[in-house]
């Protein structure tokens, strides 16, 4: 997720050697829309669309927020509509928009819509369907910098804890199971994972559409991380997956993004999470009924922030919002259940038997020797991260000289 509101109205990739990657438009979302090469020779990759890293900010939504850059591959306003619509349309439930935000009265006999508690599974009280995501991390490296293995399983533990509801907020009933470890070690897709999506994914992805593929390299100085929505999976099921900086896992350099919650974000938006501030004030924001509308994303961590006329505050500290990891703790009820649903629209998995090819698929990628070093199994994710994180160099990573040590600060005015 983009973090840090700036300055720009093009989301653009500004890389640690200065090139500029293209990231994915509305647009790109469409049949056939931009991907791959085809992305990367759109104007958008010219370098007159970068922005400079000094740009002034630009106000918006008339209440003195920065903007932000947008995320690679963020839906669009007319593309959230249809996601939206589909799922309602799945779900036989009444499209969002044609429902009320939270401090609206809605009416008797209207359908509850996607997001509602009214409209999930819960059977009583506190009671959550488990799902179980199996999870392939794929370590993108560039010789010697990128992400030690041994910081796979805190981040998994990251994951386990934020969506159990153990920093605060609702348990949404999603765990997380690690079942191996790629590497590879390619400079361009370290450097430019977007860039070189397509290669990528397509040499490495594992699974169908249960199963989750966190690709972990270098990103920008404005970009932490992105990911695909459950929607888009049916046209281009190679591309999904999410992508983070290998700085923002739990003891990452990256000083105000070093808890592991760039994975927390990016993996709601795979699992179906909007953005807190999607839509600003307008209904149907986020569709769902416990997040409080936001105009304008949160910046830093702020002791609060009230942005719309519609009652309750802003969610600073919702995991789906853009404020930084010391400021982010939970999930609500509302956004569990619309995981669930969008997990059994999209992501709920085959029959047992069914997907025997890609089992076997998996377990040959896990045995192969992707860049001459093998695949290696992780541990499972714990439940629980308390305490103090440990940082990478404590587990024996080297920092290049000249290299990683300068970026180890937050960007300034950047984020995910």
């Amino acid at each position: 997720m983009v973090r840090r509101p700036i300055a720009v109205f093009l989301a653009c990739l500004y890389a640690l050697g200065g090139a500029c990657a293209a990231p994915a438009s509305a647009a790109s979302r469409e049949t056939g829309g931009l991907t791959g090469t085809g992305l990367r020779g759109s104007p958008a990759s010219r370098p007159d669309a970068c922005l400079a890293r000094h740009a002034v900010p630009q106000r918006r939504h008339g209440v003195g927020a920065l903007t932000h850059a947008l995320e690679p591959r963020e839906p669009g306003p007319d593309e959230v509509a249809r996601m939206s619509a589909d799922l309602a349309r799945r779900l036989g439930t009444t499209p969002p928009g044609d429902t009320s935000r939270p401090g609206e009265t809605a009416q008797p006999g209207d359908t509850p819509r996607p997001g509602s508690v009214a409209n999930g599974r819960r059977s009583a009280p506190g009671a959550v369907e488990r799902i179980t995501v199996p999870v392939w991390v794929h370590i993108i490296r560039d010789h010697a910098l990128g992400l030690p293995d041994a910081a796979v399983s805190r981040q998994i533990a990251v994951l386990n804890t934020a969506y159990s509801g153990g920093y605060g907020g609702a348990d949404t009933g999603v765990r997380f199971e690690l079942k191996g470890i790629t590497h590879t070690d390619n400079r361009d897709w370290f450097r430019d994972p977007l860039g070189y999506e397509e290669p990528m994914k397509k040499k490495l992805r594992v699974g169908g559409p249960e199963t989750l593929n966190l690709y972990i390299a270098q990103l920008s100085r404005l970009v932490l991380g992105y990911s695909t929505y459950p929607y888009w999976y049916d046209d281009e099921p190679v591309l999904d997956g999410v992508v983070i900086d290998w700085r923002s896992v739990p003891g990452g350099p990256l000083r105000d993004f070093a808890r592991g919650f760039t994975a927390v974000h990016e993996i709601g938006h795979w699992l179906g999470l909007l953005h807190t501030f999607e839509n600003g004030c307008k209904a149907p924001g986020d569709s769902v009924d416990d997040t409080p509308a936001e105009a304008y994303p949160t910046n830093g961590c702020p002791p609060k922030k009230d942005t719309c006329p519609a009652a309750g505050g802003d969610p600073i500290h919702n995991f789906m919002d853009y404020a930084q990891d010391r400021c982010m703790r939970e999930f609500t009820a509302g956004q569990g259940v619309r995981v669930h649903q969008m997990w059994d629209a999209y992501r709920r998995p085959a029959p047992q038997g069914a997907d025997a090819g890609l089992q076997k698929a998996a377990a040959g990628l896990q045995g192969a020797a992707v860049n001459g070093a093998d695949g290696t199994d992780g541990a499972d994710g714990a439940d629980g991260a308390d305490g103090p994180v440990p940082s990478l160099a404590a587990q024996g990573h080297e920092e290049p000289v000249g290299g990683i040590q300068g970026e180890a600060e937050s960007p300034g005015g950047t984020g995910r």
